[in-house]
């Protein structure tokens, strides 16, 4: 077998819980060179995975988080594309990805779709000195820059916001604004979306699907397809771990089964929290969601 590709993924602040681990060993496991880029000290990474300084790729970086949420996916977005930049032939994964198996790629692009007609930049490469690259970075250089993919309407409220002295961050805007919607547009522009997989290959599950990783393990291995490559576990379903199932996984669902098959125990590492959101305290929020 060739070598595979190296991967890697963004951990900033607090110990890695089961969700990571169990991601970040599937691809060890599988034979990837793994490595996780941290700001400062973080517990719980798995044996084999590299820790890698994340000032090496974005020095002294000033982290965005998602308004309404807290969520660093905003830093996170902007990360991989300088990653990508900076780590010629390095693949990007997030870290609530799962390996189903290798990922060896044809060709330099790497990324799919996640619906029928958006894609997700969750695993991603491409050329350092893409056009596609090149045009994700100018995006994400200034966050009050405006998207051209935003509505007709949206983009004229952002551009008399911005004449009135209160631009919109991108903080602000729709979740995804600098992942999956960018991610599209970029590949759309550059002519490169016919390199974007069939969604079986890295996003089988979908988003609105994702508590069935909590059920019959039947449920979610019948949705994994000869050509799939990883499973996105979606990070979201913290809320429901950590609600639910004291931060671990119920016995003998989909989950349960892959934690013992690569060795992690959940409440070694459980989910205590999600963003803003402690789960050791009900919110309204928490209540509504999950």
């Amino acid at each position: 077998m060739p070598d595979l590709p190296r991967v890697a993924g963004l951990w900033i602040g607090g110990s890695l819980s089961w969700l990571e681990q169990l991601c970040l060993t599937s691809f060890v496991q599988i034979g990837h060179p793994t490595a996780l880029y941290t700001y400062g000290q973080v517990d719980g990474v798995p044996e084999g995975v590299e820790i890698c300084d994340g000032n090496d790729i974005m020095p002294d970086p000033e982290v965005y988080t998602h308004e309404r949420s807290g969520s660093v996916a905003l830093f996170s977005d902007v990360f991989r594309y300088h990653l990508i930049k900076n780590a010629p032939g390095t693949i990007w994964i997030d870290t609530d990805i799962y390996a189903v198996r290798p990922i060896e790629p044809e060709t330099p692009y790497v990324f799919g779709y996640e619906t029928d007609r958006q894609m997700n930049g969750a695993v991603l490469g491409m050329p350092h000195d893409s056009e596609m690259l090149g045009m994700l970075l100018d995006l994400t250089s200034d966050p009050y820059n405006i998207p051209e993919f935003h509505n007709p309407r949206a983009r004229e409220r952002h551009r008399l916001a911005k004449e009135a002295g209160t631009p919109v961050h991108a903080s602000e805007m729709p979740w995804g604004v600098w992942g999956p919607h960018a991610v599209t547009w970029a590949a759309k522009k550059s002519g490169n979306a016919d390199k974007a997989q069939a969604r079986e290959v890295y996003y089988p599950v979908h988003f609105a699907e994702r508590n069935l990783f909590f059920k019959r393990p039947r449920l979610v291995m019948n949705m994994i397809k000869p050509e799939t490559l990883t499973v996105h576990i979606w990070g979201r379903i913290k809320r429901v771990s950590g609600k639910r199932h004291d931060g671990g996984v119920p016995a003998n669902c989909w989950l349960d089964r892959l934690c013992q098959q690569h060795g992690i125990d959940p409440m070694a590492a459980p989910i205590t929290s999600h963003g803003k959101f402690d789960f050791t305290e009900d919110t309204p929020e928490e209540t509504a969601e999950g």
